[in-house]
């Protein structure tokens, strides 16, 4: 019996695990890029002192940014970042840093203007790519910027290390269910495997079988319990994080598997087994009678 259900449903538990594994090594570079990032911005020194009448970005201020004219970096507006400015400079440690990551082009993909208006917002994007000189606002808000993104990977981290134990917890409960469904399943013998045929072999008198539906009621209650505490892990990860309106962290973290929450799914499994299980035992039973 054991080798007709070699899976029982683990297959999920599983493959999520090793979604997880991935996931965590991800958000793990990326926290470490943005302290990288952060620590060689520390290092450039700002312009603020060397700005001169003529230059818009130093009349306007970095309130005023958005109101500026220019070309992005790299192309041919007037306002542009010109090279070996410290504008540049910084753009070369975003570009050394967050856009190196191992799977950023599987990831993201993106340029560098996209990249840093997704995660600095537009403004500061916009200080970035389309003015000249680095200004001491931006160099203050760029350094805040980069300090949320750490702290925003530090808190995606957390939640993916609870979903780990989550996952393991529930997976290391499932398995011994799993073992006593083969048990009862070996103790009942081949009655009724084949195709809902019943087999003419001995089966166990009424009394075992009462007993084997019994541990089989039990058990489902287990899974009720594992369901239900997965429950309040997806729960507390929706109040914790906020991934966007149609999206929460397995559905994030899982969106290249054939289901959504594995953990119930793998609780399905097991609970469609206990069902035909218990099904198969009442029939004995009424044979029995």
């Amino acid at each position: 019996m054991t080798a007709t259900h070699a899976d029982g449903g683990s297959g999920p538990v599983r493959a999520a695990r090793a979604e997880l594994r991935v996931e965590r090594r991800r958000v793990v570079d990326e926290r470490e890029a943005f302290r990288a990032f952060s620590a060689r911005v520390s290092s450039i020194p700002d312009e603020s002192a060397n700005a001169g009448p003529s230059d818009p970005a130093a009349a306007d201020g970095f309130a005023g940014v958005g109101g500026a004219v220019g070309g992005a970096v790299g192309g041919s507006g007037g306002g542009a970042a010109s090279p070996g400015s410290r504008l540049v400079a910084v753009r070369d440690a975003y570009r050394a840093t967050v856009m190196s990551v191992p799977h950023y082009e599987t990831e993201y993909d993106d340029t560098y203007e996209r990249s840093v208006a997704e995660e600095f917002g537009p403004e500061l994007a916009y200080a970035l790519t389309r003015t000249s000189r680095f200004h001491e606002e931006y160099k203050r808000s760029l350094l805040s910027a980069a300090e949320t993104a750490v702290q925003e990977r530090e808190a995606f981290l957390d939640a993916v290390e609870s979903e780990i134990e989550s996952i393991e917890r529930a997976g290391s409960r499932l398995d011994p269910i799993r073992s006593e469904i083969e048990a009862i399943e070996d103790e009942l013998g081949a009655a009724g495997s084949e195709g809902g045929a019943e087999a003419e072999v001995e089966t166990p008198g009424f009394g075992a079988l009462d007993a084997c539906r019994t541990r089989t009621e039990a058990l489902t209650d287990d899974c009720d319990r594992i369901a239900g505490r997965r429950q309040r892990v997806l729960a507390d990860h929706r109040r914790r994080l906020a991934l966007g309106d149609d999206l929460d962290l397995p559905a994030y973290c899982y969106q290249t598997l054939d289901v959504t929450y594995p953990v119930l799914a793998a609780v399905g499994a097991v609970g469609d087994r206990l069902e035909s299980l218990r099904s198969r035992i009442e029939r004995a039973m009424a044979r029995g009678r």
